[in-house]
């Protein structure tokens, strides 16, 4: 399994193999029981060890703590990220989150007064056909302030000619959840308080 990516993933065999769905078996279907797996086999704990041994590496300082759990019935696969203030540390961004799977990264700040401020984004298939679409996934921990998160559901392509604008509209006027849908699915996203913090997102397919 690569690094920073926890959890055996979950896919039309994963399901067949319950019993509990009917075929033909969907990207609803699949997308559906990966949420319902969410913590399954303590893939969220290891997640979440992960980032808190990367961050006892690290030492101290402001860091963000990033988990992206997959319940889209497809995978996620990075595309680019973009750093406002700090970098990612030690382990890159997960090139492939698949579905069932939690993906996991330690953004630290670059120097004693600054913050961490970042963005991710990913990349799935859209459900209705063979088009994509692109997920951010971003945040900010200043210095002096009040931490943030925000997400978006987009075009492919679309967010690396908007930077300036997710960061000084959005981002620096976040607030500690941010959710969006499009194309049927939907984003949500957390941050804690304080200087070292969870920053969670789930990005889901739901199931109506």
């Amino acid at each position: 399994m690569a690094s920073g990516v926890f959890g055996i993933p979950i896919s039309v065999e994963t399901l067949r193999a319950t019993g509990e769905y009917n075929e033909p078996i969907s990207q609803n279907d699949v997308a559906d029981y990966a949420m319902k797996m969410i913590n399954a086999g303590g893939k969220d704990i290891d997640a979440q060890n992960f980032v808190d041994k990367l961050k006892e590496r690290y030492g101290d300082g402001i860091s963000a703590k990033c988990l992206i759990y997959n319940a889209t019935g497809t995978t996620l696969s990075f595309v680019t990220y973009k750093d406002w203030h700090g970098h990612i540390y030690d382990t890159p961004y997960p090139s492939q989150i698949q579905n069932g799977q939690w993906g996991a990264f330690l953004h630290v700040h670059p120097t004693f007064t600054s913050g961490s401020s970042a963005a991710v984004v990913y990349r799935s298939k859209v459900p209705s056909g063979g088009s994509s679409c692109d997920w951010l996934f971003s945040w900010g921990i200043p210095y002096v302030g009040d931490n943030g998160v925000y997400t978006e559901i987009r075009e492919e392509g679309h967010f690396p000619k908007h930077w300036d604008y997710i960061y000084n509209k959005k981002v620096e006027n976040a607030s500690r959840s941010s959710s969006d849908g499009r194309y049927g699915y939907v984003s949500r996203t957390e941050i804690g308080e304080g200087t070292t913090v969870n920053v969670r997102g789930v990005f889901q397919l739901p199931y109506y």
